[in-house]
């Protein structure tokens, strides 16, 4: 079933209109700009201790290398530093985390590479998102940036996905352009801790609004209620939260009511950064990594194996069957045992234990 989240879906049913979240959807737009471009052009730092910019140290490219050499050199010391840093790879398990991006969360922080042309990142390096968020426990709409500071109550799995490669030639971007406002302004900012806070930190909140979107679409089914903000932004942001939940309400009965597949089902829940943003990196799915990227997605697996019902299980059999062999695999190997944190590996185990009674 884990194979839903590796492939775009190919839907066999249209995906529904909500008026009503069509009327919010440009509201909420228009916010996460506000944010994204309030950051991007203040005077915002991060601690020189945080790992993306430990990660920028370490790599220690010199600036003045020719474009696809830089990138080349970037993709080759990505293994080493993500290794040093202690991230999670197809070759290594890598550790836990706690509050790197979201306070009081255990964090798994996965390194990844795609094979990309520098020539074309560089065309649109402000908006480029080389740190993805995968998974996260935020519900509320206040759109706070992932900074580790104790800005939500709620607390959860965090999967942040870093690519360093994309990030290094981001960053070569930025130092390029800040290096030529210094010649000719004062104020222009040359550090990794500005580079982080201006530019990379404030793209994340594009995944991360799109899975704030889902939490609450699953709060709404669970009957759990919606989380809260400790602290706000100086600016002014709507309340519009009733209006969207009447409208994931509408998403909500559909996807529970009218017979369809999983893959269906994730095409109708409303999206608005990424056609699919609960896809997973292409990683090779190795014993190191296996179980962690399995974990990422299984809030989402239990949402459908419910949300679908009996009904659903019968459609979806297939992927059950292969649900079954992957859960069968994780308890003969006592993986999770020894992957997770204790709390978080009783939580696991009675819900993988339900899943399984019930297939």
């Amino acid at each position: 079933m884990y194979s839903l989240f590796t492939n775009p879906p190919r839907m066999y049913t249209v995906p529904m209109v909500v008026p009503r979240f069509a009327d919010v959807e440009k509201r909420i737009l228009s916010d996460v700009d506000r944010v994204v471009n309030y950051h991007r052009y203040g005077s915002f730092f991060v601690k020189s201790s945080h790992l993306l910019c430990r990660v920028i140290s370490q790599m220690g490219i010199p600036l003045n290398y020719e474009l696809d050499r830089y990138y080349e050199i970037a993709k080759a010391r990505a293994g080493q530093i993500s290794f040093l840093s202690r991230m999670s790879s197809s070759v290594n398990p890598g550790k836990w985390f706690s509050g790197v991006f979201y306070f009081g969360c255990n964090e798994i922080i996965l390194s990844v590479d795609t094979e990309e042309r520098p020539s074309e990142l560089v065309k649109d390096w402000r908006n480029l998102k080389p740190v993805r968020v995968l998974q996260h426990p935020v519900s509320n709409l206040n759109y706070m940036l992932p900074t580790g500071r104790e800005h939500n109550i709620e607390r959860g799995l965090v999967v942040v996905s870093v690519n360093i490669p994309i990030l290094m030639v981001m960053y070569r971007c930025f130092m390029i352009t800040q290096k030529r406002l210094k010649e000719t302004s004062e104020g222009a900012l040359t550090t990794p801790q500005a580079f982080v806070a201006k530019y990379v930190i404030p793209n994340m909140l594009y995944s991360q609004t799109d899975l704030v979107l889902l939490n609450r679409l699953i709060n709404l089914f669970r009957g759990a209620p919606m989380g809260d903000s400790i602290l706000h932004h100086s600016f002014y942001t709507s309340d519009y939260s009733e209006l969207l939940d009447k409208g994931l309400m509408e998403v909500l009965k559909r996807i529970s009511t009218v017979r369809m597949s999983y893959r269906d089902m994730l095409g109708n829940i409303p999206k608005l950064y990424n056609d699919f943003p609960l896809m997973m990196p292409d990683m090779a799915e190795t014993h190191q990594v296996w179980w962690s990227l399995f974990l990422t997605r299984l809030k989402e697996i239990s949402f459908l194996f419910d949300a679908a019902g009996e009904e659903g299980r019968h459609v979806n059999r297939g992927l059950l069957n292969n649900l079954k062999i992957d859960i069968k695999g994780f308890r003969s190997e006592n993986i999770f045992k020894r992957a997770l944190l204790p709390d978080m590996y009783i939580d696991t185990h009675h819900e993988l234990d339900r899943i399984f009674k019930l297939l």
